[in-house]
């Protein structure tokens, strides 16, 4: 993990070693492509013989998704040793890049994402493979430049993209020299023009098939035929139609053979449907889609056909280009019969939210999700057998779920033992896991920072973990670090100021007052809140609270706290605009939504120092005769999870206080507190130390927060049942780092 000189040695796209993947690359995968990782020697066993899953990688940012296809890529797409270049038909494919660099629109008629992608992938897996040979795309090289070439006089950028896609289709070309434009390719197929006319652009596709199909047909050894490219087509608008009409794909007869003099304008009919939009332009993509999975597996007895099998690497997959990809794909695979299926090895990561949890998403949810049928397996069980199988058509089925897990405790552990010569606090791998949640890009930087301070001090306090430099930063902080990878640092300040915010409103609250510019052309909350839901930092508008990802918005508000962010905006000034903001809300709603808006308003009033008020405020609604203590432990539960305010000394007051350690001074300054006041203070402070990331629970901790809740319980008038429960049950979970649960069934109640 480090060097005994302190610099790390892993750079951020390797995979660490703790993390179990091994059992996707290498076994799965190879046995899925059938080609060892290290010999270049095809393996006897293969994975899914006839039919195979896409399989999907699900996990946050900084969970290693980029850096397993690097590790793929370098296995079997090297750029040296002893195998240069690919061993197996190879392409990769970042989404997000080529969402960002293609122009697709309503304004542009010849390219969409699914052309881009089909463009890019028969130029990877066209390139030769020592020893196999290499893939052809007739089929899918005809119908793409069909739909390519027309376009509209005055508009560049179709011109554009027609060169591109052009040059990239037909290539590759000679080192050197430019690549060819679309007219330098297929203007001489076109019509003469009359005497000073120009030509029609309704003619450019057809003599761009008419080109291609020329070529075929003087390279057409052991190839596809111009006729039998030309039949394929015609066949399957012929089975798409049956299918339509609810006919079997073969129910009529053979499709008439089309004279060699119309064959080029055949397969240009698919430019004029691409061109008519919507539903017309999903019929052209499924048919290239179609031909692309056909040309795959075309000439099966032909040795760079037959394997080892072609591999697709796909980054980012739940952007727009990837959804649309991934969904044509399967369902053509939905509809492959046995026999006729394609061999293409698909691997994809799928960037998910941290609350992106199926047992905390609703079943409705669940059913429209994008691969509500898919398998899921864990990640550390696939070495062995995938137990993956196609039940039926439903295209999502075709997936292969493999959600990339935390880290355990131990992992951390391991990774702290890099350097046998440094010793640490006992606790300091459980603060790291409360801290970092398992993430494992967090998780191997606070840890390399940890090794690094250690090596100059006896132990790291679990406080201090926050403030730590990184190693060989220049006195950079190591969680400055983590941001910048994470979101950037162009709306840090933003960020920073916001991750305070409970939701969408309170949000812009805190711009209208101190955030005057405007991101990504909206309003600062806006903008800030597009940015984190298109990254999935947020589940959107309704996200509570306004920063769904709890590692991110820990990094966040301490930098707040710490005044590293928000411009120069204070704490406490931050604080009480929000506490303000929740009190005019509450006052204006009642039932549960006023309560919900009381506890995030004392939330707000505790971060910012106000325990005195809070305690007050409890223990009001404490005694109140009519009071719910179910909605009582609520509202605690709620307010205990603020964030500490800035200073060092709270670690030490906080447990003091919630210990007992103080009560004669809490006498002193409120003799005229009731006993149930002052278990409700020392209950408070117990809590909110347990909820904070850095904070050690101990036993006596644990038990001072049963002892006061029992006590509670005894003077509650109707809630003695469900706080009887919670004495028991919170006490244990504190000590054993989980939630703190609460349920209503505890009160007699169902």
């Amino acid at each position: 993990m480090t060097d005994r000189g302190g610099t790390s040695t892993e750079s951020d796209d390797q995979i660490p070693e703790v993390y179990a993947r091994q059992p996707l690359l290498s076994q799965l995968v190879p046995r899925l492509i059938g080609l060892e990782r290290e010999r270049h020697r095809r393996r006897r066993r293969r994975e899914f013989a006839d039919d195979q899953p896409v399989v999907l990688l699900s996990g946050r940012h900084g969970t290693g998704k980029s850096a397993m296809l690097n590790d793929l890529q370098r296995a079997y797409a090297p750029d040296t040793g002893p195998w240069p270049g690919p061993r197996v038909p190879f392409a990769r494919i970042n989404c997000t890049d080529l969402e960002e660099r293609a122009r697709v629109g309503p304004e542009i008629a010849n390219n969409s994402y699914m052309v881009e992608m089909l463009v890019e992938l028969v130029r990877q897996l066209s390139l030769p493979v020592a020893g196999f040979g290499r893939l052809r795309f007739p089929r899918t090289t005809a119908g793409l430049l069909a739909v390519i070439s027309a376009r509209r006089p005055g508009i560049d950028d179709e011109l554009d993209i027609a060169d591109r896609h052009a040059a990239a289709l037909l290539g590759p070309w000679p080192a050197g020299e430019p690549p060819p434009t679309w007219d330098a390719l297929f203007r001489p197929a076109l019509p003469t023009p009359a005497e000073g006319g120009s030509p029609d652009p309704a003619e450019f596709p057809e003599a761009a098939v008419r080109t291609y199909l020329a070529r075929q047909y003087r390279r057409r050894t052991r190839r596809l035929g111009p006729r039998g490219l030309v039949g394929w087509y015609e066949s399957h608008r012929s089975e798409s139609d049956n299918r339509l009409r609810g006919m079997p794909p073969d129910a009529a007869a053979e499709p008439p053979r089309v004279p060699a003099a119309q064959r080029a304008r055949a397969v240009a009919r698919l430019c004029q449907e691409f061109h008519q939009g919507r539903g017309f332009r999903r019929g052209v993509e499924r048919m290239l889609m179609a031909a692309f999975l056909r040309d795959v597996r075309y000439g099966r007895l032909r040795r760079g056909n037959r394997a080892p099998r072609p591999l697709i690497l796909l980054d980012n997959v739940h952007t727009d280009p990837g959804r649309d990809f991934l969904e044509l794909l399967l369902e053509q695979r939905a509809l492959q019969e046995r026999g006729a299926r394609d061999p293409l090895v698909v691997l994809a990561t799928e960037l998910r939210g941290d609350a992106d949890d199926d047992d905390e998403t609703p079943e409705e949810e669940q059913e429209t999700a994008p691969y509500h049928r898919a398998t899921r397996q864990p990640l550390q069980e696939v070495g062995a057998r995938t137990r993956w199988s196609r039940d039926s058509a439903e295209p999502s089925e075709g997936v292969l779920l493999l959600p990339l897990p935390p880290l355990d405790t131990e992992h951390l552990e391991r990774m702290l033992r890099s350097d046998e010569r440094v010793t640490f606090d006992p606790y300091i791998a459980t603060a790291l896991h409360d801290l970092t949640r398992g993430h494992p890009m967090g998780a191997r930087r606070m840890c390399d920072a940890v090794v690094h301070e250690a090596r100059g001090e006896e132990w790291v306090a679990a406080e201090e973990l926050l403030d730590l430099d990184h190693p060989g930063g220049a006195g950079e902080s190591v969680i400055w670090r983590l941001l910048n990878t994470l979101v950037g640092s162009e709306n840090h300040d933003e960020l920073c100021l916001l991750s305070l915010a409970w939701d969408r409103e309170a949000a812009e609250q805190l711009a209208e007052r101190w955030v005057p510019r405007r991101i990504d052309d909206l309003a600062a909350a806006d903008g800030v809140a597009a940015q984190l839901e298109r990254e999935r930092w947020s589940r959107g508008p309704g996200s509570r609270p306004f920063i769904t990802d709890r590692f991110l918005r820990t990094l966040l508000v301490h930098q707040m706290r710490s005044g590293r962010g928000a411009g120069g905006v204070g704490w406490g000034d931050a604080h009480g605009l929000l506490a303000q903001h929740h009190r005019r809300r509450a006052e204006g709603r009642a039932g549960r939504a006023g309560r919900d808006e009381w506890a995030r308003f004392l939330w707000h009033r505790l971060a910012g120092g106000e325990t005195q008020e809070v305690v007050d405020r409890l223990h009001t609604e404490f005694v109140r005769s009519d009071g719910d203590a179910l909605e009582w432990l609520r509202t605690l539960r709620t307010v205990a999870h603020a964030p500490r305010p800035p200073g060092d000394l709270w670690f030490e007051q906080c447990q003091e206080v919630g210990k007992g350690r103080r009560d004669l001074l809490q006498v002193r300054a409120d003799p005229e507190a009731s006993l149930e006041k002052q278990a409700i203070y020392r209950l408070l402070h117990a809590l909110w130390y347990a909820a904070d990331e850095l904070a050690e629970a101990d036993r006596l901790l644990a038990a001072r927060i049963g002892q006061d809740l029992s006590f509670l319980s005894a003077q509650h008038l109707t809630g003695r049942a469900i706080l009887a429960q919670v004495a028991v049950r919170w006490p244990r979970a504190v000590r054993d780092g989980e939630d703190w649960p609460l349920e209503r069934s505890w009160g007699g109640v169902a």
